[in-house]
């Protein structure tokens, strides 16, 4: 016994699995498969119980078809060294033919008999393997399975096919295929129209054979097959244009449900004989392919058209998100978001695959919290609108937005979520922050002019003056006292009117590409005995490759020794530890380029929310003796140098001051 596989036959056995799993039951299925001229049996997967046999393996086993249907397969097949050839059978791969030569089967009668079998399993119905048999001794029987004699079988194939692949061409394909398997001089498809009657969809001839339209009182329209011959009576158009054409039957075979026509299959033949009881049988059964066609290119076609629809609303769905000036977020009821532009993704420092389908209180984190009544407002079908909302950015950093939501409904007005917009209201906070300290700046400047003129020649004189009578005054004088306290505060004074200067005039920086590292150290070094004299220690930590930054060395040492000397002040009488680094940052949100990254901290008291947020105000200041200009000259010096200061703290844990400035690569780049 040999196994091959048998690539080339043709391929229509799919079509009878088709059939049989479809219909098996009715009389047309059992006149179609009776009249195949190959024995053949059906069986079912994994047991391989056979479930099916035509009358011709009837005869060639001996066995009834009741019989065989009551048995394994293999129960048929004789065991001996052929129990891989039943494994093989049963696992045969989908969609591909196996022949098998010389395999031993027992008859009905005891005898055992060698057959070439031919097994299929084709892709729509992967639980059935249609096996054809062949007597090995007869030489004819494979020849019997000619082309010819399949031909209404590939037909049908090709015909299912079109169920399984939807297309715009599948009607008139569909045409040629029946002509085959009718083997009919022409074919023509027609389906009912919105005026009485039926209207010409499809044909194989350009000719004029077939009429545009049938009216709907025609004696072919109707729910049962329509038969015209030469020569008899009918007032069918089909009758005179047949006698005209030269043909001699009219088949017209209705589609649709059995009380309702919906379009029909006709069929025109030259020679009278062509037409028997199959012939109807392949009519009937190719109607009810075809009515099945037509069902499915309406839904295909309606499907074409809604995906269409949905793909363009898409597209201007998307072209809004990403036009517009503001981050959307689509959320349900329940708050998960659904879709999400990627301008809120960049305002939020989210991306678009990861912000999605997250729930919108884990993105808009806000303080105070917001989402809560967003929600309350959408459930209540309100617009909710804000407009100063803070919102804390994925990396920590705030941002201040305008916040708007709109319920989102269904046809029933039913909300079904929601439409949340921001827009960044950071530009107008900070031109809002900036004119303030423009006007800051402009009290200062005019004060300073004032403190010139009008209080630092006078208080010249006063203190010259103080100064003389200490001279003539005896060093145990009691009025010594008084008049040292005098003079030391007008040098207080003096030292106010010089700060005033120094933030209200113009900041001229001597720019130069600097160690801030070597800066940080010798700084330290200088400092370094007069803290550990109040138990403080202070080191400077950097990291490798930092590159220069673009600095005036003197103007940023004023800066660092006044955020050490503040440190120094607040962690008397305790103590404590400063620590500076100094590293490399990619660059910023705020900034372009890379820079360098200077960082003082101590393990002070720290800083409540309310002084945090007027450390760099003049005048303000927590400490009896200080002039609260410290930290406003400090951030003039870094924003004159293009950079940036700002400020971490935690009571009871200590405080962080972080300086960023323009690194000297920027220069190279430029």
């Amino acid at each position: 016994m040999t196994a091959r596989s048998d690539e080339n036959r043709p391929s229509y056995s799919s079509s009878l699995l088709s059939i049989f799993s479809t219909s098996r039951t009715s009389d047309k299925y059992q006149l179609l498969h009776e009249n195949i001229d190959q024995a053949f049996l059906v069986v079912t997967l994994p047991k391989g119980q056979i479930v099916d046999a035509n009358l011709n393996s009837v005869k060639m086993l001996g066995h009834t078809r009741a019989e065989l249907c009551n048995i394994k397969l293999n129960t048929l097949i004789e065991h001996t060294n052929l129990d891989n050839t039943i494994d093989d059978i049963l696992l045969t791969p989908t969609g591909t033919r196996t022949r098998y030569d010389m395999v031993p089967i027992r008859i009905r009668s005891g005898e055992i008999k060698n057959f070439n079998l031919q097994c299929f399993r084709s892709h729509t119905n992967e639980q059935l393997i249609l096996i054809f048999m062949y007597d090995a001794n007869d030489s004819t029987s494979m020849k019997a399975n000619n082309k010819n004699d399949l031909s209404p079988l590939i037909a049908l194939e090709s015909l299912t096919d079109l169920l399984q692949n939807p297309a715009d061409d599948n009607i008139v394909i569909s045409t040629t295929i029946c002509k085959s398997l009718l083997d009919a001089e022409e074919v023509a498809i027609y389906t009912a129209e919105l005026e009485p009657g039926f209207g010409l969809l499809a044909s194989t001839n350009s000719d004029n054979v077939f009429p545009e339209y049938i009216a709907a009182t025609d004696d072919c329209v109707g729910t049962s097959l329509f038969t015209w011959k030469n020569g008899s009576m009918t007032q069918s158009i089909f009758g005179r244009v047949a006698r005209n054409k030269g043909y001699e039957v009219v088949l017209a075979q209705p589609l649709g449900y059995e009380t309702s026509c919906t379009g029909m299959l006709v069929a025109v033949f030259r020679k009278g004989n062509q037409i028997d009881d199959v012939t109807e049988i392949r009519l009937s059964v190719a109607a009810r392919i075809l009515n099945s066609l037509l069902e499915l290119g309406g839904h295909w076609q309606s499907a074409v058209v809604h995906t269409s629809e949905i793909e363009t609303l898409e597209q201007h769905w998307h072209t809004l998100m990403e036009t517009t000036g503001d981050g959307i977020f689509s959320v349900s009821t329940e708050g998960d978001i659904s879709r999400v532009n990627s301008l809120a993704g960049t305002l939020l420092g989210y991306q678009l695959d990861e912000i999605q389908h997250m729930h919108i209180s884990d993105v808009l984190v806000a303080s105070p919290p917001v989402v809560g009544t967003i929600q309350k407002s959408l459930e209540q079908r309100e617009t909710y609108t804000s407009h100063n909302v803070t919102l804390i950015r994925r990396d920590g950093q705030e941002i201040h937005v305008l916040l708007r939501a709109v319920p989102i409904y269904d046809k029933n007005r039913q909300v079904t979520g929601g439409l949340i917009a921001i827009q960044d209201n950071s530009e107008h906070k900070a031109m809002e922050a900036k004119t303030h300290h423009l006007e800051q700046r402009a009290l200062l400047g005019d004060l300073s002019a004032i403190f010139a003129h009008e209080i630092r020649n006078p208080l010249n004189g006063i203190t010259t003056g103080l100064q003389y009578l200490q001279m003539q005054l005896k060093s145990a004088d009691p009025l010594q006292e008084p008049v040292e306290s005098i003079l030391e505060e007008a040098a207080r004074i003096n030292r106010l009117l010089q700060d005033i200067l120094l933030i209200v005039k113009p900041t001229e920086l001597k720019i130069e590409r600097t160690s801030m590292e070597d800066c940080m150290v010798a700084l330290a070094n200088r400092w370094r005995e007069r803290l550990q004299r109040r138990d403080i220690s202070i080191e400077v930590e950097s990291v490798s490759k930092i590159p220069l930054a673009l600095a005036d060395n003197v103007q940023i040492e004023q800066v660092v020794t006044n955020l050490i000397s503040n440190a120094m002040h607040a962690m008397e009488p305790d103590g404590g530890a400063i620590t500076i680094t100094v590293q490399p940052s990619k660059p910023q949100l705020e900034l372009r380029g890379e820079h360098v990254v200077i960082n003082i901290g101590d393990t002070g008291p720290g800083m409540t929310p309310e002084v945090l947020e007027r450390i760099f105000d003049p005048f303000f200041t927590t400490r009896q003796a200080g002039t609260g200009l410290g930290l406003a000259i400090s951030q003039r010096i870094v924003n004159a140098h293009r950079g940036t200061i700002k400020v971490q703290s935690w009571p009871t844990v200590g405080t962080v001051f972080t300086i960023v400035l323009p690194a000297a690569i920027q220069e190279e780049h430029a």
